[in-house]
C-alpha cells in the first residue's frame, strides 16, 4: 500500500492530466457526434449533447 501511495504521489500530475484528457475526449466525442462518432461506436448512443 505504501508503494502504491508513493507511486501516486510521484506521478500525480500525469494521473490528473490523463483523467482530464479522458473526460475532455468523451465530452468532445459526444458534442461533436457528427464529426467524431466515437460515442456511437463505444456506447451505442445515437444523440449529441445540445
Amino acid at each position: 500500500m505504501a508503494a502504491m501511495s508513493a507511486t501516486i504521489e510521484q506521478h500525480h500530475r500525469l494521473i490528473i492530466a490523463g483523467l482530464v484528457f479522458v473526460i475532455v475526449f468523451f465530452l468532445a466525442a459526444c458534442t461533436l457526434h457528427d464529426v467524431l462518432p466515437v460515442c456511437h461506436y463505444l456506447f451505442g448512443c445515437d444523440h449529441a449533447m445540445h
